[in-house]
């Protein structure tokens, strides 16, 4: 009996090494929430071509979009750990559902962290035909002056644009109106319309709006450091508000458990496609900001994250369910 005992030890020990030594060798499906056609999703799909060539097998990309990036992540954390099925995971995966949400269908622990591929900083965005203001600071003071009158819209109620906005209420004491809408582009429209006249938002659909006099003004960015599609635009660290320095974000993960070894490969790939020129080129053309990282690294982000938001949806005492 000990000695069949020793012998399903080893095999048990030297299994998950011989698996990743010959991984992969068939193909690799990414699980991306989003849309087909959406940033996020070209982003994805920009990588996992980049790494299919390093890794000498398909990475095939399923698009499983609905319950706020929820479905995908639970459908992953019921997967194989190895290395086969993974996901394309963002700061609402992690970071703001399992605050919002009461039924979230899996944890942060279900699944093993790999790479940051990019941080989408948001920015606050004005119609100069509505607010008479050219650029943050003076915001901040008419919001002050005119409490409850500046009405502010979001692609969507408890995203991180959203809480960006309240946290800027929060931190610096004015009060404005949130005004939620269905996407970006119905957004956009209403700011164009003078329905709103703030959005706090991702940038790069509202950059064309900026050009040659625009009706719209980008006035202040949450990265840390400016964007360098948005060069001549502050950041809010610059003008006196760290505390708005945050940014949604973009990577991938595998169910937990995934051997290290695997992860490593992975983590290699990513980084490798990540730092090609075209890759981080367009990256940047889409108001983001090309990031890799370790898993730890990663770890350390979804935890910063996680408390930070938690905090906004504590005070708001908002509930999506």
């Amino acid at each position: 009996m000990k000695k069949l005992l020793s012998a399903l030890c080893l095999v048990v020990a030297t299994a998950a090494p011989a698996l990743a030594q010959t991984y992969p060798d068939r193909p690799i499906r990414l699980i991306v929430p989003y849309t087909a056609g959406g940033q996020f999703d070209i982003h994805a799909r920009m990588i996992a071509d980049r790494m299919s060539a390093q890794l000498g097998q398909p990475i095939v990309v399923e698009n499983r979009p609905g319950a706020g990036t929820m479905l995908a992540a639970d459908y992953v954390a019921k997967q194989k750990n190895d290395g086969y099925t993974i996901l394309f995971s963002g700061a609402n995966m992690f970071a703001i559902a399992p605050h919002v949400y009461s039924n979230v269908p899996y944890k942060v622990t279900d699944f093993q962290t790999i790479s940051l591929v990019s941080e989408l900083p948001m920015g606050f965005v004005v119609n100069t035909k509505v607010l008479p203001v050219k650029d943050f600071r003076e915001f901040v003071a008419y919001a002050k002056a005119n409490p409850g009158k500046v009405s502010f819209g979001t692609s969507g109620t408890g995203g991180a644009q959203h809480l960006l906005g309240e946290l800027a209420k929060m931190r610096l004491g004015f009060d404005m109106v949130h005004v939620g809408y269905r996407g970006t582009a119905q957004a956009i429209q209403d700011l164009l319309g003078g329905q709103i006249g703030l959005a706090s938002d991702g940038l790069v659909a509202y950059i064309p709006h900026t050009k040659d006099g625009g009706t719209l003004r980008i006035i202040g960015v949450s990265s840390a450091q400016r964007m360098p599609s948005l060069p001549d635009v502050p950041t809010f660290a610059e003008l006196g508000y760290p505390e708005l320095t945050v940014a949604s974000w973009g990577g991938f993960v595998a169910p937990a458990g995934t051997p290290k070894d695997i992860i490593d490969k992975l983590r290699a790939a990513i980084v490798a496609a990540d730092s090609a020129p075209e890759v981080r080129e367009r990256i940047i053309k889409d108001a983001a900001v090309p990031r890799t990282s370790t898993p730890e690294e990663f770890d350390r982000v979804i935890a910063a994250d996680y408390a930070r938001w938690g905090e906004v949806v504590r005070k708001l005492n908002l509930k999506l369910d």
